[in-house]
């Protein structure tokens, strides 16, 4: 069953006539459409993309299996003049404003609109997704070797994280996951201390979380590293973490929920004194999107499945002194994971 066959037995399970679709990434998987400011309604018997003059070729070219329709007045009115007929339409909530959903039931009066979350869908990965993943997680493996042997003490966060973007765009990223986390020193306690004019000293801890993307598909990755010689407390937390993550991928596997999988590395850190300074969950998925299904956290009630891809990334920070995070992304087996990440885990003391 491919990918709109799929979500039309997903519609029917829900007894809803169609679906308007307005978020990028799903608008991607769906159809193969990479554009924005569109949307998508499908049904049981067709799938047409709503766009304007700036993407009707691309549309064309991307989804061949779609009608084609170029808006002049604005995508509600070009629903209004479609005049779409239907007891129960959805829509997919997650990515609808307040604003759309208003505009789009102002155009569907006589009809009902349910809220649907089409991330589930996606979570799951084919193969072609988990080689395009691959791909985006090779280069940003490459970038971090690149930035190992350009890190200095004086540098500025912001100029390694340029240098970690600039080094991705090169070996083909169409750009960043999200915005490149560089936290040095103290500020290496920040989960997600986005780079800043901080200059890197020496002594510092420096953490390092940021990611590529290569055809729709993102990486992401993590690691801490020291300039100068690591200090006895440094090696002691990065050693910590490091059999934390290695303990969450040990336990990876499908059948177990992201709530067993972050309880055991938790249970860990917490053990070993340091369960206050891990706050966030354990990890989550990567695809289309930087954030998406499953979720292995607290929250995370459902049971991992084969080829899901989710990250492993426990962290400690300590206010006022330091953190460490190491983060890989893996592919979920029926017996254990792959791991993705290739880059080096060791606890590198830049001189």
């Amino acid at each position: 069953m491919n990918r709109m066959d799929r979500l039309r037995h997903y519609l029917q399970e829900r007894g809803l006539s169609g679906i308007f679709i307005k978020g990028l990434s799903s608008i991607r998987y769906f159809t193969g459409f990479s554009g924005d400011d569109s949307l998508i309604f499908i049904d049981n018997k067709q799938a047409i993309v709503i766009t304007d003059s700036r993407y009707t070729l691309q549309a064309a070219a991307q989804s061949p299996e779609c009608l084609v329709l170029e808006h002049t007045d604005g995508l509600w009115e070009a629903v209004r003049k479609l005049k779409f007929y239907g007891e129960k339409f959805g829509f997919d909530g997650d990515c609808f404003s307040y604003h759309d959903f208003q505009c789009l039931s102002s155009q569907l009066s006589s009809s009902t609109l349910s809220s649907i979350s089409l991330v589930g869908l996606r979570s799951i990965k084919e193969e072609e997704e988990i080689t395009l993943i691959k791909k985006a997680v090779e280069i940003s493996d490459k970038a971090f070797e690149f930035m190992l042997n350009n890190l200095h003490e004086g540098m500025r966060e912001i100029e390694a994280a340029a240098l970690l973007e600039y080094e991705m765009r090169r070996l083909g990223s169409e750009g960043v996951s999200f915005p490149t986390i560089v936290a040095s020193g103290v500020r290496s306690a920040l989960p997600h201390g986005i780079a800043s004019s901080k200059v890197i000293e020496r002594g510092d801890f420096v953490t390092f979380d940021f990611g590529a993307i290569y055809s729709g598909y993102h990486s992401d990755i993590t690691r801490t590293v020291v300039i100068g010689s690591a200090s006895p407390w440094q090696h002691a937390i990065y050693e910590l973490v490091s059999e934390a993550q290695m303990l969450g991928i040990k336990n990876a596997r499908a059948g177990i929920t992201g709530t067993e999988l972050d309880a055991i590395v938790r249970s860990y850190i917490t053990n070993h004194g340091y369960g206050q300074y891990f706050g966030h969950g354990l990890g989550h998925g990567v695809g289309l999107d930087i954030h998406e299904l499953p979720v292995a956290s607290r929250r995370g009630k459902e049971k991992l499945e084969n080829n899901m891809v989710v990250t492993v990334e426990p962290g400690i920070y300590i206010p006022c002194k330091g953190g460490v995070r190491i983060e890989d992304v893996i592919v979920i087996a029926p017996d254990g994971c792959n791991i993705l990440t290739n880059a080096s885990k060791r606890l590198f003391e830049i001189n």
